[in-house]
Protein backbone atom coordinates (compact mmCIF):
# COMPACT_ATOMS: atom_id res chain seq x y z
CA UNK A 1 0.00 0.00 0.00
CA UNK A 2 1.27 3.69 0.32
CA UNK A 3 4.19 4.59 2.56
CA UNK A 4 3.90 7.33 4.62
CA UNK A 5 6.38 10.34 4.01
CA UNK A 6 7.19 11.97 7.48
CA UNK A 7 8.75 15.43 7.62
CA UNK A 8 11.37 15.39 10.23
CA UNK A 9 12.93 18.75 11.94
CA UNK A 10 9.23 20.14 12.79
CA UNK A 11 9.90 19.46 16.70
CA UNK A 12 10.70 22.79 17.98
CA UNK A 13 8.30 24.38 16.10
CA UNK A 14 5.59 22.06 17.19
CA UNK A 15 6.71 22.08 20.79
CA UNK A 16 6.26 25.54 20.34
CA UNK A 17 2.78 25.72 18.63
CA UNK A 18 1.57 23.61 21.32
CA UNK A 19 2.60 26.15 23.70
CA UNK A 20 0.48 29.20 22.10
CA UNK A 21 -3.45 30.04 22.77
CA UNK A 22 -5.44 27.94 20.66
CA UNK A 23 -6.89 30.38 18.40
CA UNK A 24 -3.30 31.09 17.21
CA UNK A 25 -2.59 27.52 16.72
CA UNK A 26 -5.61 26.84 14.17
CA UNK A 27 -5.25 29.34 11.24
CA UNK A 28 -1.43 30.03 10.91
CA UNK A 29 -1.26 26.28 10.76
CA UNK A 30 -3.41 25.77 8.44
CA UNK A 31 -2.25 28.05 6.11
CA UNK A 32 1.10 26.54 6.12
CA UNK A 33 0.13 23.24 6.05
CA UNK A 34 -2.21 23.84 3.02
CA UNK A 35 0.68 25.54 1.04
CA UNK A 36 2.95 22.91 1.76
CA UNK A 37 0.67 20.10 0.66
CA UNK A 38 -0.04 22.25 -2.41
CA UNK A 39 3.50 22.07 -3.90
CA UNK A 40 3.70 18.19 -3.55
CA UNK A 41 -0.10 18.31 -4.90
CA UNK A 42 1.58 20.31 -7.97
CA UNK A 43 4.66 18.21 -8.33
CA UNK A 44 2.43 15.16 -8.67
CA UNK A 45 0.35 16.28 -11.18
CA UNK A 46 2.85 16.69 -13.36
CA UNK A 47 4.39 13.87 -12.56
CA UNK A 48 0.91 11.49 -13.77
CA UNK A 49 0.87 9.27 -16.78
CA UNK A 50 -1.71 12.26 -18.89
CA UNK A 51 -4.14 9.95 -21.21
CA UNK A 52 -6.99 12.75 -20.92
CA UNK A 53 -5.71 14.38 -17.62
CA UNK A 54 -8.57 13.39 -15.69
CA UNK A 55 -6.64 11.76 -13.12
CA UNK A 56 -4.44 14.85 -12.58
CA UNK A 57 -7.38 17.14 -11.75
CA UNK A 58 -8.54 14.35 -8.74
CA UNK A 59 -5.29 14.55 -7.16
CA UNK A 60 -6.12 17.31 -4.09
CA UNK A 61 -4.89 18.30 -0.88
CA UNK A 62 -7.07 17.40 2.02
CA UNK A 63 -7.21 17.99 5.76
CA UNK A 64 -8.32 15.04 7.93
CA UNK A 65 -11.13 15.52 9.88
CA UNK A 66 -11.08 15.38 13.62
CA UNK A 67 -11.92 11.48 14.65
CA UNK A 68 -8.43 11.29 11.62
CA UNK A 69 -6.79 13.69 13.22
CA UNK A 70 -7.05 11.64 16.80
CA UNK A 71 -6.14 8.48 14.88
CA UNK A 72 -3.09 10.18 13.34
CA UNK A 73 -1.91 11.06 16.91
CA UNK A 74 -1.58 14.68 16.81
CA UNK A 75 -5.11 15.08 18.62
CA UNK A 76 -8.13 17.83 17.49
CA UNK A 77 -6.18 20.45 18.11
CA UNK A 78 -3.47 19.40 15.85
CA UNK A 79 -3.63 19.59 11.75
CA UNK A 80 -3.30 16.53 9.79
CA UNK A 81 -2.80 16.79 5.54
CA UNK A 82 -3.07 14.56 2.95
CA UNK A 83 -2.23 14.44 -0.88
CA UNK A 84 -4.24 12.21 -2.63
CA UNK A 85 -6.68 11.05 -5.21
CA UNK A 86 -10.01 12.08 -4.61
CA UNK A 87 -12.12 9.04 -4.24
CA UNK A 88 -15.84 8.42 -5.06
CA UNK A 89 -18.51 10.04 -3.60
CA UNK A 90 -21.45 8.18 -2.34
CA UNK A 91 -24.90 10.00 -2.90
CA UNK A 92 -28.15 8.66 -1.57
CA UNK A 93 -31.11 7.79 -4.86
CA UNK A 94 -33.69 10.30 -4.28
CA UNK A 95 -37.37 10.10 -3.00
CA UNK A 96 -39.09 10.24 -6.64
CA UNK A 97 -41.97 8.28 -8.01
CA UNK A 98 -39.28 6.02 -10.36
CA UNK A 99 -36.82 5.71 -7.79
CA UNK A 100 -39.74 3.65 -5.10
CA UNK A 101 -41.14 2.01 -7.98
CA UNK A 102 -37.62 0.30 -8.27
CA UNK A 103 -37.20 -0.20 -4.89
CA UNK A 104 -34.07 2.01 -4.26
CA UNK A 105 -34.89 5.38 -2.90
CA UNK A 106 -33.01 6.02 0.28
CA UNK A 107 -30.15 3.76 -0.80
CA UNK A 108 -26.77 4.74 -1.69
CA UNK A 109 -24.72 4.45 -5.17
CA UNK A 110 -20.87 5.56 -5.98
CA UNK A 111 -21.00 8.66 -8.38
CA UNK A 112 -19.23 8.19 -11.72
CA UNK A 113 -16.31 9.92 -12.61
CA UNK A 114 -13.61 9.27 -9.73
CA UNK A 115 -10.01 8.13 -11.33
CA UNK A 116 -10.35 4.64 -9.37
CA UNK A 117 -7.53 3.45 -11.63
CA UNK A 118 -4.95 5.52 -9.47
CA UNK A 119 -3.81 3.17 -7.42
CA UNK A 120 -3.19 0.41 -10.32
CA UNK A 121 -0.83 3.52 -12.05
CA UNK A 122 0.75 4.15 -8.61
CA UNK A 123 1.16 0.30 -7.53
CA UNK A 124 1.05 -1.65 -10.20
CA UNK A 125 -0.18 -4.77 -10.35
CA UNK A 126 0.65 -8.43 -11.66
CA UNK A 127 0.39 -7.39 -15.21
CA UNK A 128 1.69 -4.01 -15.39
CA UNK A 129 4.59 -2.14 -14.03
CA UNK A 130 4.40 0.34 -11.48
CA UNK A 131 4.56 4.00 -12.44
CA UNK A 132 4.46 6.35 -9.66
CA UNK A 133 3.43 9.56 -9.34
CA UNK A 134 2.75 10.14 -5.55
CA UNK A 135 5.41 8.95 -4.08
CA UNK A 136 7.95 10.46 -5.87
CA UNK A 137 6.40 13.84 -5.72
CA UNK A 138 6.66 13.30 -2.07
CA UNK A 139 9.98 12.84 -2.28
CA UNK A 140 11.38 15.05 -4.50
CA UNK A 141 9.32 18.49 -2.63
CA UNK A 142 9.42 17.16 0.68
CA UNK A 143 11.96 19.28 1.85
CA UNK A 144 11.30 22.10 0.26
CA UNK A 145 7.48 21.40 1.50
CA UNK A 146 8.91 21.47 4.94
CA UNK A 147 10.48 25.10 4.35
CA UNK A 148 7.11 26.37 3.15
CA UNK A 149 5.23 25.19 6.26
CA UNK A 150 7.74 26.85 8.53
CA UNK A 151 7.52 30.04 6.58
CA UNK A 152 3.92 30.34 5.87
CA UNK A 153 2.95 29.56 9.75
CA UNK A 154 5.83 31.91 10.93
CA UNK A 155 4.59 34.60 8.32
CA UNK A 156 0.57 33.85 8.95
CA UNK A 157 1.07 33.77 13.18
CA UNK A 158 3.21 37.71 12.85
CA UNK A 159 0.65 38.70 10.98
CA UNK A 160 -2.43 37.41 13.21
CA UNK A 161 -0.26 38.68 16.39
CA UNK A 162 0.51 41.61 15.23
CA UNK A 163 -3.70 42.51 14.09
CA UNK A 164 -4.52 41.28 17.36
CA UNK A 165 -1.74 44.10 18.92
CA UNK A 166 0.61 41.30 20.42
CA UNK A 167 3.81 42.56 18.71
Amino acid sequence: MATPVEVRGLAGLLASLRELPKEVRGKPLQVGMRKGGNLIRDEARQLVPRATGFLATQIVVRRANGKNRCKAGVGTDGEYYTVGVRTGKRVKYANTKRNRRMRRAGKLYEQSGWAYYWRHLEFGTKKMAAKPFLTPAAEAKGPQAAQVIIDETLAAMDKLMKARGWK
